[in-house]
């Protein structure tokens, strides 16, 4: 599995990388770009020279120059990789920072006693995820930038607040809950996952935009945690160590919500209740 990893990280970076290459290669043309968004260039075709100046072009071959108005050399997109927002295009709608709740849906609790099961059972409203995400990778397939793929890198932090006080162990091969005595409050089962969002933004008029991709989760830790006293054990919790899953959402300029779905159960099979991984939440850049 760690061979895999490694493989998928490098490939992901490779293709970056070759994505980042700029062409000078545009309609037949071998141009050469004066200035960064490409209103001055030289260009050559079919042994004609080609000089772009503030809007103006002006060619020279067969022995003449001649002026031309309003002309254009447009200057090819290409991919972008940043760090921490810091230089991110416009173009780009992954968020540095996103923070929404987490719902444990899909549920069954067959394999307990209804007790236990109620007792397993988490809280929505005060279930909450984070994710921050260090890098991103963003390539336009369209001139207009109406179409990019976009992918990041970064982390996930999740906690399942439980209903009651309770936590639970792993005994004989299964999550058992253990009831928690005293003054007990905001017990929860916490984990934390390396984040690679992808998707493909469609970006429609006035900034607005919807995108719609996948997510790749690689477990990191988990642990349970309590209050009062503040009590955090790293417990070896028996949850699948990767997930897969849909992501979708809809905003405006740097800001929108987001709703996540996993199609793996949390828990491995047989060990704890089945169900998955449901949040919705908001993302923006600072």
């Amino acid at each position: 599995m760690k061979h895999l990893i490694s493989i998928f990280i490098f490939g992901v970076f490779m293709i970056g990388a070759v994505c980042a290459q700029e062409t000078t290669t545009v309609n037949e043309e071998k141009v050469v770009y004066l200035d960064s968004d490409g209103t001055s260039a030289i260009a050559s075709n079919n042994g004609n020279l080609s000089i772009m100046l503030n809007g103006s072009r002006f060619e020279i071959g067969n022995g003449k120059i001649e002026h031309v108005e309003v002309a254009s050399i447009k200057k090819p997109q290409r991919a972008y990789f940043g760090f921490m927002g810091l230089d991110s295009p416009s173009f780009n709608h992954i968020a540095w920072f996103e923070i929404g709740t987490n719902a444990f849906v899909n549920t069954d609790y067959s394999m307990y006693s209804p007790e236990d099961a109620n007792a397993l059972m988490f809280s929505s409203t005060k279930s909450i995820n984070y994710s921050f995400n260090v890098c991103t990778l963003n390539v336009p397939l369209t001139q207009s930038r109406s179409f990019v793929f976009s992918m990041a890198f970064g982390f996930t932090l999740e906690d399942y607040a439980f209903n009651s006080n309770h936590t639970f162990k792993s005994i004989d091969g299964m999550m058992r809950p253990v009831a928690l005595e005293g003054n007990i409050k905001k017990s929860k089962f916490s984990t934390s996952y390396f984040h690679i969002p992808m998707m493909l933004d469609w970006n429609i008029k006035h900034n607005f935009f919807i995108a719609a991709g996948v997510n790749l989760d690689i477990l990191m830790v988990t642990s349970t945690r309590y209050k009062f006293p503040r009590t955090t054990v790293q417990e070896k919790v028996t949850v699948n160590p990767i997930q897969v899953g849909a992501t979708a959402r809809i905003g405006w300029k740097r800001l929108y919500g987001y709703v996540n779905y996993s199609f793996v159960d949390l828990f491995r099979e047989g060990t704890g209740p089945k169900g998955k991984r449901l949040s919705a939440g908001m993302g923006i850049w600072f």
